[in-house]
């Protein structure tokens, strides 16, 4: 009860109410860190290809110049597969011109940075989320016992 007040809940509706927006608020902030950590993911892992691509473009040359000699080939294998490889990983980004190193942590950077800004807010949201339901879960037991609103409303029962 003294939870609801501090929170200016005067009635069911009010707190089903800010309690979906707990939520609603909670899951976005979730969402936008998940796509900040997958990009900054595919961002490591094109930064790592480019560093392969460049090591081993000369050999790669060479082998290519051999006529792709079976010999060269054995000799430089490792070479050559991280090459073909890091072509591969380009060709599935459709990237024609290659970003500089310099550009991709700078997009790190910014998303590092958003991250952990909205981060703090996430851990905020968290409790708020946690504690509203709460809340909610223990209104909805002193109302209307084991079962919810809407299990009531269409004659369900959780049992």
């Amino acid at each position: 009860m003294w939870f609801l007040k501090g929170q200016g809940i005067d009635s069911y509706d009010e707190l089903c109410e800010k309690s979906c927006a707990a939520s609603g608020e909670y899951n976005a902030l979730s969402k936008r860190i998940r796509e900040i950590e997958s990009r900054q993911k595919e961002i490591g892992e094109l930064q790592k290809q480019i560093g392969n691509y460049g090591k081993t473009r000369e050999v790669y040359a060479k082998y290519k110049a051999s006529g792709f000699d079976s010999g060269f080939y054995d000799i430089h294998a490792a070479e050559i597969i991280l090459h073909r490889a890091a072509k591969k990983h380009f060709e599935g980004l459709g990237l024609k011109k290659l970003p500089s190193i310099n550009t991709l942590k700078q997009e790190w950077a910014a998303l590092e940075a958003e991250r952990r800004k909205l981060y703090t807010g996430y851990k905020a949201s968290k409790q708020n989320n946690v504690a509203l339901g709460v809340a909610k879960s223990n209104a909805d037991a002193m109302l209307f016992g084991t079962r919810t609103p809407l299990e009531k409303a269409h004659g369900y029962d959780a049992r």
